[in-house]
């Protein structure tokens, strides 16, 4: 019995001596610069000098009181605290209110990341949809881009964040149909003139891709987690831009309120839409997604010039950029990358039966190719994304090519 007693009593003890607040050096440098302000405010006298002596006192008394076993500044410091610490996202920062992406990709968020090649006092946007993340650049409005396919190439296969996509948006505007809706005149006299086949506008963006899969390295560099592939998109969307700015072709970084307000627009402002047989059906607007083959940058250019006869309120070309698995190598030098180019057209109208008569005025006139079987996944092609750059199992390394197993 009696060692179990001694256990007992330097337990008790020992909470005891944990449970006692220790009057640490930070007490005391606190209670020196206290009674140093006392000093110095009855050396200074006159009102000032009042004032100093009792912020002094005050600084060299407080921390010495002590309140139900426990120093009295901890006990009002956590008072002032109560509440800071919770932690709650910015806001903004999950999906909600993000439209048809958030009905594609439940786990999208969009946040702001620090960056030193982003002007002014906001970050960077940065798209994370949980496999990957994306950071989103414009080009000048009203500029329909060239498709950078030898620059991406390059970057591609040389950038240090190994980077898994880039992608090149363009939005075209018809004119509205409110003449279909309400008969409204105006619309109808503009459809009537020479140039009505041209867009009333044209949007076009750069979006850049990083996915930790690919390359975990770069954003263990960089910190690691999200924190990390974060900042290895946005340096790999930076050495992108200078790249194209280098050739003529500037670009301005969006934030994170710019590039949430991009994806309602260039998607569907309305989340509860649903893939049909051959269109994606919202509350507002029918969504026909097409193929399109883009092998060149003459079939890019083509492709746009075909596109901005559509009569529909808009249409969305996305060329998403990728490196394929190098081939086997033929000699001591082996092979390089191929760059794959995958492209997708989307039109949009509040008129299901226009959005869908657009469509296959396109693919008659040879514009584009058949009609998505996947509606849901060309939506998600022609989002500012690029995603997916390519399958998992082959991102993962998981894949196996035909040939590879010999028998």
């Amino acid at each position: 019995m009696r060692p179990g007693r001694a256990r007992l009593g330097r337990a008790r003890s020992g909470r005891a001596r944990s449970g006692r607040a220790r009057f640490g050096r930070a007490r005391f440098v606190a209670v020196e610069v206290g009674l140093g302000g006392v000093a110095a405010g009855l050396a200074l006298r006159g009102a000032w000098g009042y004032v100093l002596a009792g912020a002094g006192a005050l600084l060299a008394v407080l921390p010495l009181v002590r309140i139900r076993r426990e120093w009295a500044d901890r006990r009002l410091l956590a008072r002032l605290r109560r509440g800071r610490l919770a932690v709650t996202p910015p806001p903004g920062e999950r999906a909600e209110g993000l439209g048809v992406a958030q009905t594609l990709l439940p786990a999208l968020t969009v946040r702001e990341v620090a960056d030193r090649n982003v002007p002014g006092r906001h970050g960077l946007g940065v798209v994370s949809d949980g496999r990957g993340h994306a950071a989103v650049a414009a080009f000048p409005a009203g500029t329909l881009p060239a498709l950078p396919a030898e620059i991406v190439a390059r970057w591609l296969a040389e950038d240090p964040a190994r980077p898994a996509a880039a992608q090149v948006i363009v939005e075209q505007f018809g004119v509205p149909s409110w003449d279909f809706h309400h008969g409204f005149r105006p619309t109808v006299v503009y459809r009537q003139l020479p140039a009505g086949g041209c867009p009333v506008a044209v949007r076009s963006w750069l979006v850049v891709r990083y996915e930790p899969f690919d390359a975990p390295e770069a954003a263990l560099r960089r910190g690691g987690g999200e924190d990390g592939a974060q900042a290895a998109v946005a340096a790999a969307a930076a050495r992108l831009r200078a790249l194209l700015a280098a050739h003529g072709a500037p670009t301005t970084a969006l934030g994170a309120v710019a590039t949430r307000q991009l994806l309602r627009q260039l998607g569907d402002v309305e989340a509860n839409g649903a893939a049909r047989s051959s269109t994606w059906a919202s509350a507002s607007a029918t969504h026909a997604t097409l193929t399109a083959s883009v092998a060149s940058q003459r079939d890019w250019h083509r492709l746009l010039a075909g596109l901005g006869g559509c009569t529909a309120d808009r249409v969305v070309a996305a060329a998403t950029l990728t490196l394929g698995a190098p081939p086997r190598p033929a000699g001591p030098g082996g092979g390089r990358p191929e760059l794959r180019v995958r492209a997708a057209v989307r039109v949009v109208s509040p008129l299901a039966q226009h959005a869908t008569a657009q469509r296959d005025r396109l693919a008659a006139a040879g514009v584009t190719g058949a009609s998505a079987t996947d509606q849901a996944a060309g939506l998600l092609a022609t989002l500012p994304l690029a995603h997916p750059a390519r399958p998992l199992d082959e991102a993962t390394g998981f894949a196996t090519t035909g040939g590879t197993r010999e028998r």
